[in-house]
């Protein structure tokens, strides 16, 4: 239901996604709750490359394969379909160029924002056709979704192949590119996408409006609130089983789970991707359980909130995973809380990275940005590089990076350099993670709490 508009009739926005990725999403999601706070009266159709043009049986079989993979932690997989990807756009010209020329006809669009990187060149020309057509002059504002680095190859490369009379009906938007040493701005977006910085236009990180609450915001020295919503008594039931054995206590409102968090007490956010990774996001708890009973001080507490994916009763679920594991360790380290949870909305999340003195993530666009609108303590990008069982000396970051898929690598290397993240395995974390145990938070630093620790 839509509320007449004062001014005349509503204008109505296309926005593009895909379900072959969680941050796709997110980043329609941010688009939309902006969109909706810049004009009330908009009204906003949503459309998944996916799901919606492709059909449920071929959409779901790609988008299962490429979220399949992320779970899995299957790096060669994601490279071999990012590597694909060109082959897939040529062979789907047809079928993308018809969806979308139907639905801009039949939904008399005035606005189309793209958060993703497939068929780019046949929406474009489907664009053409219907401005002149319709005597309307709608540009198609693709959104970065991925940091602008080099190594974002699958939105670039289809916007450097376009022809000189596609580009004038698109715009790129982006936040500022990270720059080899002596490299312009203006270089890297000519070698890039054949495109002029004039023609970039340049935003601040997009996210949800949840995370806009908590940017420049300073933390406080007083408890801090964050919740956890469940979906089914199930998940209660695991999630009380893990958190109970620890030291934070939480209590129940509706369909939420709150906590209270001291500012004198370490918060941890394991969140591993819309689809996280199973075996890596189970080995980082194993280890911060097993550096929890070594170092027992009291006064030392440590509360980790972990991000299980979706949880279905009587399912051998990663969240049944994590729950059981905890309630069943006999010597149980009372300075370590664990909080295994499902998917979230942004309310969850924002206030959670922006309390975390650790975050534990994948370096996917959407997260990263984030992050940088609203994280005040130290960045961890997971890597699923391997050790190999003879190598003596540490992983090296070439090695690490090889753990990580090109585009998220480029990113993990945009946060290390602006944030001063880290990439580290959870074989690799023992030595820094010890001092989150071992070192008091200091509650008047208002952003960045355990630099000092380096």
């Amino acid at each position: 239901m839509s509320f007449p508009n004062p001014l005349g009739k509503p204008k109505k926005l296309l926005i593009i996604t895909s379900s072959g990725g969680g941050g796709l999403i997110q980043t329609a999601n941010a688009k939309e709750q902006e969109a909706r706070v810049a004009d009330p009266y908009l009204i906003i159709v949503r459309k998944d490359v996916l799901r919606d043009w492709m059909g449920n049986v071929f959409g779901r079989f790609c988008s299962e394969m490429w979220n399949g993979a992320q779970m899995k932690g299957n790096i060669a997989a994601l490279r071999f379909v990012i590597s694909a990807q060109y082959i897939f756009d040529y062979f789907c010209w047809p079928y993308f160029f018809l969806r979308a020329l139907c639905t801009l006809f039949k939904e008399d669009v005035d606005q189309v924002i793209d958060t993703q990187p497939l068929g780019t060149s046949a929406i474009l020309k489907a664009l053409r056709i219907y401005n002149r057509k319709r005597n309307k002059n709608v540009r198609l504002q693709k959104v970065l979704v991925d940091l602008p680095t080099k190594a974002a190859t699958h939105f670039f490369r289809p916007i450097k192949n376009l022809s000189k009379k596609d580009r004038p009906y698109l715009q790129l938007t982006t936040i500022a590119p990270l720059l080899d040493e002596g490299q312009t701005a203006e270089d890297f977006w000519q070698t890039n996408c054949r495109l002029s910085e004039k023609e970039i236009h340049y935003e601040d990180v997009y996210v949800r409006q949840s995370f806009r609450k908590f940017q420049h915001k300073k933390r406080s020295a007083q408890d801090f609130p964050v919740f956890v919503r469940f979906k089914s008594s199930d998940e209660l039931r695991l999630m009380k089983h893990a958190f109970e054995k620890g030291a934070l206590a939480g209590s129940v409102k509706g369909d939420e789970v709150h906590f209270s968090i001291s500012p004198k007490d370490r918060l941890i956010a394991v969140l591993l991707g819309s689809q996280p990774a199973s075996e890596a996001t189970f080995n980082y708890v194993k280890k911060f359980i097993r550096i929890g009973q070594e170092e027992s001080s009291p006064d030392r507490l440590c509360h980790i909130f972990v991000f299980c994916s979706e949880h279905k009763p009587h399912e051998q679920s990663l969240f049944r995973k994590v729950a059981d594991f905890v309630a069943e360790i006999k010597k149980y380290p009372k300075n370590v809380t664990i909080v295994p949870f499902s998917f979230q909305k942004d309310d969850c999340i924002a206030p959670l990275f922006f309390r975390s003195d650790l975050t534990c993530t994948r370096s996917g666009g959407q997260t990263a940005m984030e992050l940088m609108c609203v994280s005040t303590g130290e960045m961890w990008i997971h890597s699923e590089a391997k050790k190999d069982p003879e190598q003596k000396e540490d992983l090296s970051l070439e090695q690490l990076l090889e753990g990580i898929p090109g585009w998220e690598a480029a990113n993990a290397l945009y946060l290390k350099k602006v944030r001063n993240a880290k990439i580290v395995t959870p074989e690799t974390i023992v030595s820094i993670a010890e001092k989150l145990f071992q070192s008091k938070t200091n509650t008047n630093r208002s952003a960045h709490p355990i630099e000092s620790m380096a």
